[in-house]
């Protein structure tokens, strides 16, 4: 289930409970007599990733089916995308584990799906977060989140902390997989969009900017161009050999700039922080945040991400 944007007057909504956003890689937990697994959005199997996800006694069901979000916290506490990054994108077994013991991560579950072969999907979340709470057990590698009627209280300690955001959630609705409804909100503290990278410019470096864009109505459109504060010379060369296969000749969106951009097939994807949104859907001062290896091009929707 997703959640729709919304904006700060949406934390004093009627029947509605509060989360912290988590920096993380949204994550369902299945467990069963074999032992637990995990799935991440593109439905890959991320299990080796984590070793240390051993937390079996402190899940009390034979079989469920759990949601929530992969992350690492940092020295402070909270949510480092980057830190996870660290552990994403390693493959072997060994250097799994080594990471496992230098950066351990967290399963934060916020809801639970199936419990004994039976669906929970139908009841409301105030019934299946107290089912929650009889499943599953706070541990050192899994926790359940903190929420409350008090979005505004909460809203406080993330510009505190200066976390992702709060998301709220209808305390009668049920969980329809896959569907982004007004039932969820998603309300962000920094103002951050998912994009397809369409193409790079290389004036100055390697890659100098990213020329980025979203689906809209179906189509790509073009929302402008991401500067490299957020490059480093080394993930340059690795981006660059990513960026060469997928070239192509003709622009894969309605662009009227100049020839310098290098064109690509939308098959990459990237988070970004912006200023503002021009009133013609273009970025102003926006930064290279990250590569989101988790997420797929048709999942970066304009209108999911952007209240217009």
């Amino acid at each position: 289930m997703l959640a729709r944007p919304a904006g700060k007057e949406e934390l004093k909504k009627a029947g509605f409970i509060y989360e912290p956003k988590l920096d993380g890689t949204r994550t369902v937990c299945y467990k069963d007599e074999k032992g637990i697994r995990f799935i991440n959005r593109r439905g890959n199997d991320i299990t080796a990733r984590y070793p240390e996800f051993s937390f079996i006694k402190e899940i009390n069901a034979k079989t469920c089916v759990l949601d929530g979000e992969v992350v690492v916290y940092d020295k402070h506490g909270n949510p480092d995308f980057h830190l996870l990054q660290r552990r994403e994108q390693v493959a072997r077994r060994d250097i799994s584990e080594i990471r496992s013991e230098e950066l351990p991560a967290t399963y934060v579950v916020f809801d639970i799906l199936e419990k004994e072969g039976k669906s929970l999907t139908d009841l409301p979340l105030k019934e299946r977060k107290k089912i929650l709470d009889e499943t599953v057990t706070d541990g050192k590698h899994i926790q359940k989140i903190f929420y409350t009627e008090n979005g505004p209280g909460l809203w406080e300690q993330v510009e505190k902390r200066k976390l992702e955001g709060v998301i709220g959630k209808d305390w009668t609705s049920e969980y329809y997989p896959g569907a982004r409804t007004p039932l969820w909100i998603k309300i962000k503290y920094l103002k951050t969009i998912d994009c397809v990278i369409v193409g790079y410019t290389s004036e100055k470096r390697i890659i100098s900017a990213l020329a980025l864009a979203v689906y809209s109505q179906g189509k790509l459109r073009y929302i402008g161009r991401t500067v490299g504060k957020g490059f480093t010379e080394e993930f340059l060369k690795a981006l660059h050999k990513e960026l060469v296969p997928l070239e192509i000749k003709e622009p894969p969106v309605t662009y009227e700039g100049g020839k310098d951009i290098h064109w690509l097939m939308p098959k990459l994807v990237c988070e970004v922080s912006y200023l503002e949104m021009s009133k013609d859907i273009i970025m102003r001062a926006s930064v290279f945040l990250r590569m989101r290896y988790d997420k797929k091009p048709e999942e970066c929707v304009l209108e999911e991400q952007v209240v217009l």
